[in-house]
């Protein structure tokens, strides 16, 4: 099991593959907020797509940064952040306008991290 992996953290994956959204962010909000990178970022996941809750594009950006600021190589979660982090600012998100500066920034992150 990876560092960052629990029981708990290991059924809310099984939840977002299954499409159990809304089940799998009850889990991830408190884990979330407890500081765990994993739920962090598959929260993030779930807020930039609007699966399981309202689409917040302000929030998973912040949460992408708090895990891309870690430069967690594990599972290459920093890295993963930082692409999602380029993809937002490529395209842009209700909130977020896109800009090409800053998306090529997170984009060579991700890549100096495995990405």
């Amino acid at each position: 099991m990876a560092r960052f992996d629990s029981p708990e953290l290991t059924k809310t994956l099984e939840n977002i593959e299954m499409r159990n959204y809304s089940v799998a962010v009850e889990t991830l909000v408190p884990l979330a907020h407890a500081g765990n990178p994993k739920a962090q970022c598959n929260l993030a996941n779930l807020c930039h797509f609007g699966w399981g809750v309202k689409m917040d594009a302000n929030k998973a950006v912040e949460l992408y940064h708090k895990v891309a600021q870690q430069n967690i190589r594990e599972e290459y979660l920093s890295g993963l952040a930082y692409q999602s982090l380029s993809v937002i600012y490529i395209t842009g998100l209700p909130g977020i306008q896109p800009d090409g500066k800053r998306a090529a920034e997170f984009a060579a992150r991700a890549k100096e991290l495995g990405i």
